[in-house]
């Protein structure tokens, strides 16, 4: 009996550290989970101009919002997610599964900064001013010209917006870049 308490007690440990844990990591990677709000998801998706042909990444999809939101408001048939939160990545996953969206949408539970991301034509990012940083450099040696760059909140570092959303004073910017 002790040995079949004790191992749920390790198991619900692990579980407790896997769930918290990597929520924990990812926030200090690249950004903690701040959802986009609903309104903003409009403006996103409209701001990046999806088309049919288009390979989108959301890196940090977080509960998968932005990449529904693409998925239901486009013609895109490959969106990928990287999300390293384990919990948002089952979330999204979950979602995802019954929406019934799973043979248009992936989610992959990987740190972005140590993937290609070449394939891309457009990618949406919410993170941390600390990780626009380390994303400016890969851009630049990653992407290739044309590729349009959503970033909701916070601009990339040495890089010239083409276009800037922000309705008034109130509403958070929602930066719009074209690799040269």
């Amino acid at each position: 009996m002790y040995m079949l308490e004790t191992g749920i007690y390790l198991f619900l440990l692990l579980l407790i550290f896997l769930i918290f844990g990597s929520a924990a990591y990812a926030g200090l990677k690249a950004s903690p989970w701040l959802p986009v709000k609903g309104i903003d998801v409009e403006r996103v998706i409209k701001l990046a101009g999806v088309k049919p042909d288009d390979v989108v990444y959301d890196l940090g999809s977080g509960d998968g919002r932005i990449i529904i939101g693409i998925a239901n408001n486009s013609e895109a048939t490959m969106i990928v997610g990287y999300e390293i939160s384990f919990i948002l990545y089952v979330w999204s996953k979950i979602r995802i599964w019954f929406l019934g969206l799973k043979h248009r949408i992936e989610i992959r539970g990987v740190d972005f900064l140590s993937r290609d991301l070449s394939q891309a034509s457009v990618i949406f990012v919410f993170l941390t001013p600390m990780a626009m940083k380390k994303l400016s450099t890969k851009f630049k040696k990653e992407l290739r010209p044309g590729t349009r760059i959503i970033s909701y909140s916070f601009s990339l570092p040495d890089w010239q917006p083409v276009e800037i959303d922000r309705p008034n004073n109130k509403t958070i910017p929602i930066f719009k870049y074209v690799v040269d």
